[in-house]
């Protein structure tokens, strides 16, 4: 039995990713640990926790991986957004950092102008 990510379904157990940690070490390799937990959507559109589900954690390859496309994906259904001639649009590991980045940036100069 497969996993479900789609939340869209109401009454219908689903794993969400409750907590991110990336460790980005000066001379290392990058962690990513995604904390998930199974959740239910009720019938008036709130989020239910149910208990744990299994953590991810993996090492995002910056060196070889970098410009490698990734799927982007509905946060609601996990089906992969497609543009006006129904292609996947993708994003990369280096645009993924580079956003962070520069939204961590914009709040280090929003809290400490």
């Amino acid at each position: 039995m497969s996993t479900n990510y789609n939340s869209s379904v109401v009454g219908t157990p689903y794993v969400r990713v409750s907590n991110i940690q990336i460790q980005y070490p000066e001379n290392g390799l990058p962690t990513v640990t995604c904390t998930q937990e199974l959740a239910i959507v009720d019938v008036s559109s709130v989020v239910r926790p149910l208990g744990t589900f299994q953590s991810l954690q993996w090492n995002p390859d910056m060196i070889n991986n970098a410009t490698t496309p990734i799927n982007l994906v509905d946060p609601t259904t996990g089906a992969n957004m497609l543009d006006g001639s129904g292609n996947p649009i993708t994003t990369n590991l280096q645009e993924i950092m580079l956003g962070i980045l520069a939204a961590i940036r914009q709040q280090q100069l929003i809290s400490n102008p």
